[in-house]
């Protein structure tokens, strides 16, 4: 029965241009946190605060999208995909013209965390969307072709920052990011058909979320792929919290500099995802998530050392280089980690979409936190912090059956 239903749509060509357009969607998040980075020094002295505080906008970014994340999916695995999105666009867009008027570190904080509560809702819907629609392999191959488009984001959003910064304030940042949130209401409204048929649509009520999200941690087929994925994507989040600090602030890197060393990460990322494609077709997903995971834990082990060896002297070359394959091996990590996670999860789909995306964003607020913990340089602290979340990532991601039947998933 298995080869019947699943091996014609393993074979189906893929519908590469809609994926493309998925990642546009999601794309609103990365560049919603990556934007307006080369801005934080700036921000910090209209506000009249240290760079490190006017940085807690990132973590309060992220609680956004922890709680926004598991509203939404068992919200759109009742009503469909389609309607959470309009909502959360729409929310989106009217936090980010209040970041754009405020001149209150306070309102600033408490918009970001409404700008993240309506972006999240892109990565929740497009994940589900894939899974309606395609198996497991497919699936790892689309949310490749999907880094494609949202990992340009990374790269292109420092230094478009720091190119509206030559021109303007940071305010117009924040403007940019609301017409951003009105292109995505426009290709939903013209683009993205509904995937969740009624038939599968979820009728449990809505008061036993929480039991929900329990018994699908519960289950080791979902539990520790999302929880290994969401202590190695996690980290990356930790250092886009440090990184101002650490680049412009301790090595003296310019906002264009630093923006070139975030665009070079993201794009190590991207082309690990894109070379993640055709290693699909040669090796097991859970094989390629298993050394995805050990590369990253190994190069955050050597940057542990460079910060206890060599602390603040520590030779920038090294201490980027370890960071890039800190970063680089999420490509190799995060698609398959996705795609055996929502393998088995036809039915509550958004909700496993939901609690992945927010177990990532809860490890970059815990990371954030360990982060001030380390009162020591900061080459040690991000080394220390990533290597922790890191190395639990791995654990967790070798503890997924290695026998694992992917192909038997409906």
């Amino acid at each position: 029965m298995s080869n019947k239903q699943t091996t014609p749509v393993d074979k189906q060509p893929m519908p590469v241009a809609w994926i493309m357009m998925l990642g546009l969607i999601v794309a609103i998040g990365p560049l919603s946190i990556d934007m307006y980075l080369p801005a934080l020094p700036t921000m910090a002295k209209d506000f009249g605060v240290s760079t490190a505080q006017i940085s807690n906008s990132v973590p309060a970014y992220f609680v956004g999208l922890v709680f926004g994340q598991l509203i939404y999916g068992p919200l759109s695995d009742r009503v469909g995909r389609v309607k959470p999105l309009y909502f959360g666009m729409t929310l989106y867009v009217i936090a980010s013209l209040i970041c754009a008027t405020t001149d209150s570190q306070y309102v600033l904080f408490a918009a970001r965390t409404l700008q993240a509560l309506g972006a999240c809702v892109g990565a929740v819907v497009t994940r589900a969307a894939i899974r309606d629609t395609m198996p497991p392999r497919q699936m790892a191959k689309a949310f490749s072709i999907m880094v494609l488009v949202m990992g340009l984001a990374p790269i292109l959003a420092p230094s478009l920052g720091a190119a509206f910064l030559r021109f303007f304030d940071w305010h117009a940042i924040f403007w940019f990011l609301a017409a951003f949130g009105v292109l995505n209401l426009l290709l939903t409204k013209f683009f993205f058909k509904e995937t969740l048929t009624e038939e599968n649509r979820s009728i449990r009520p809505l008061n036993t979320i929480l039991a929900q999200y329990l018994d699908l941690l519960k289950d080791p087929s979902f539990g520790y792929p999302a929880v290994g994925a969401g202590l190695l994507m996690g980290s990356m989040f930790v250092y886009i919290n440090a990184a101002p600090e650490l680049l412009m602030d301790g090595y003296g890197l310019t906002e264009s500099q630093f923006s070139l060393i975030f665009g070079i990460n993201a794009a190590g990322f991207i082309l690990l995802t894109q070379v993640n494609q055709f290693l699909t077709n040669r090796f097991r997903l859970i094989s390629l998530l298993r050394f995805g995971a050990t590369l990253q834990t190994i190069a955050a082990s050597c940057l542990l050392f460079l910060g206890v060896v060599y602390g603040s002297e520590a030779w920038l070359p090294l201490v980027l280089i370890c960071i890039f394959f800190c970063i680089s091996g999420l490509g190799l990590t995060q698609p398959n980690a996705s795609a055996i996670a929502l393998a088995f999860q036809k039915h509550r789909a958004g909700m496993a979409s939901a609690l992945q995306g927010s177990l990532m964003f809860c490890v970059g607020i815990f990371g954030g936190l360990l982060l001030n913990l380390f009162p020591v340089n900061p080459v040690f602290k991000l080394g220390a912090t990533m290597t922790i979340l890191m190395g639990l990532g791995t654990f967790s991601v070798y503890r997924v059956d290695r026998k694992l039947n992917l192909d038997s998933a409906d």
